[in-house]
């Protein structure tokens, strides 16, 4: 690819703006930033940040929740070619991001949290903005450069750094464009996930379709559904976590939600049924990772037929993507047969060229040019995935290998349980026993063993359960799976031998 040929993922967005001059592309708070106003102050913003002294190739920190300078700030780095780090604010361990990632400068953070050439307040950098003119820039960013470095969570030991480049993100990009549903005019796009992940991305490209992003702190269910009420169409992403507050706690008239994504972390058949007896099928499911941004959707389509003649369909995450192939493999490396369980590979343009700074674990995760996921799923002979659990997630009871995934849905399926998240833990008799922690109401241990028991090989049975109020989550989203392992192992310990 030639080196002078602009990014195309930085000028088609820009064009995306020029093309929807008019429109309302944010609203926070009740005030709203048209289009054309939005591509000012990106240029303002850029020509501040060079002026700052930042370069194409230079690292930049942003530590911002949901505002709309945070859209502003990630518009100008892209268009400088910038590499962009956003986080979070206070959930990720800035010094050692700001040292790992070479950062040049940091916005949003006090300068003592990170040891950078640059620091400065997202006041700051507005103020300086103003004071630039705001015709157009080129676009400085080339397809091969790297664009941003997001950093995992971190629940297994320090965060990783995940590096894509600009042709990595226009590829993720397109491969999403083919999975669009038609927007309708005054469409509104409700972010309550945190900019900073995965939604960040949805949420540009919903401008790339001229939509209007209404920017929200977080998610409180009473608020989002008075913004639902309010707009003439909404569309949304949320993660099922926040999908079942959604269908708990409000009785609240959600006819004009157009549209609902949902991903991050798996979603329980019986509460999907449930969303879809509630809002029809305008639901759509994406299965990606931090490594991967593309893997596989479920699309509005399949989720009609879920409801009809494919229920089975409720628990797949969907077909590959356009220019993603999605290999299941055993632990030598070869493919398994359509039916078996196996490791989630993926290879694709949008895929990870690497950790940022880890030679060795970059090595265990690519290779042959594919991309080890570390998921457990399988096939069916339709091409739809099904994701069964994580590989460092297998409990092993008595030798027997046996996959979150299953026991999980099972449980689910009892009407008295809203959420469930099941787990291993030493067990000085079995190896490992099976722990499952279940949000529900009026339902006990007996009733819900006796449940899996009609369901369930025996050994699949959890050996104990732990009701609990809610399940918890790490910051994208997912249940937390790292601290209800500890916390079994401390229940466990707590049960005498027998």
């Amino acid at each position: 690819m030639p080196e002078n040929v602009p990014a195309w993922y930085v000028s088609s967005a820009i064009e995306a703006l020029e093309a929807h001059e008019g429109k309302i592309a944010l609203s926070y708070h009740g005030r709203d930033l048209g289009y054309s106003e939005l591509l000012a102050a990106v240029y303002r913003t850029a020509r501040a940040l060079r002026r700052f002294g930042l370069r194409r190739g230079d690292g930049l920190l942003i530590v911002a929740g949901n505002r709309p300078e945070a859209f502003t700030i990630r518009f100008a780095a892209f268009l400088l070619g910038l590499r962009l780090t956003p986080l979070v604010p206070g959930l990720t361990d800035l010094r050692y991001v700001a040292d790992d990632s070479g950062a040049a400068a940091l916005i949003g953070a006090a300068p003592e949290d990170a040891d950078v050439q640059l620091a400065l307040t997202l006041d700051e950098v507005t103020a300086a903005a103003q004071a630039e003119p705001d015709d157009p820039l080129p676009v400085a960013a080339r397809e091969q450069d790297i664009a941003r470095v997001l950093y995992t969570s971190g629940t297994t030991g320090r965060p990783k750094g995940v590096p894509s480049s600009y042709a990595a993100l226009g590829a993720s990009t397109r491969s999403w464009g083919s999975g669009a549903v038609d927007m309708p005019a005054g469409t509104r796009f409700l972010l309550v996930t945190p900019f900073a992940h995965g939604s960040g991305d949805a949420a540009v490209n919903m401008l790339r379709f001229g939509a209007t992003v209404e920017i929200f702190d977080g998610f409180d269910t009473v608020d989002f559904a008075a913004a639902i009420a309010r707009s003439p169409a909404a569309v949304t992403y949320l993660y099922p976590s926040w999908l079942y507050r959604l269908l708990d706690h409000t009785d609240a008239d959600l006819s004009a939600l157009q549209f609902l994504s949902y991903g991050s972390s798996p979603i329980t058949p019986a509460r999907l049924r449930q969303a879809l007896e509630r809002f029809g099928p305008r639901l759509m499911q994406t299965y990606a990772t931090t490594e991967a941004p593309a893997i596989a959707i479920l699309d509005v389509s399949d989720h009609a037929a879920a409801m009809s003649d494919r229920p089975e369909l409720l628990a797949s995450v969907g077909k590959p993507l356009p220019g993603v192939t999605v290999e299941l493999r055993a632990d030598d490396d070869t493919p398994v047969s359509v039916g078996d369980v196996g490791e989630v590979c993926v290879n694709a343009a949008s895929v990870m060229p690497g950790y940022w700074n880890q030679p060795e674990l970059t090595a265990a995760t690519l290779r042959d040019g594919w991309l080890h996921t570390g998921d457990l799923g399988r096939f069916d002979t339709d091409g739809y995935l099904y994701l069964v659990g994580r590989l460092k997630d297998i409990i092993i009871v008595n030798g027997y290998n046996h996959y979150a995934g299953p026991i999980e849905d099972t449980l689910a399926s009892h009407p008295a349980v809203r959420e469930v998240a099941v787990v291993g833990c030493p067990d000085d008799r079995t190896g490992e026993a099976i722990h499952a922690f279940v949000v529900a109401q009026a339902v006990n241990a007996a009733q819900l063993r006796a449940w899996a028991e009609d369901r369930l090989t025996p050994e699949a049975v959890p050996a104990t359960f732990t009701f609990i109020n809610a399940i918890p989550t790490t910051p994208q989203g997912k249940p937390d799976k790292k601290a209800l392992r500890e916390q079994a192992t401390k229940l466990r310990s707590a049960i005498p031998h027998r």
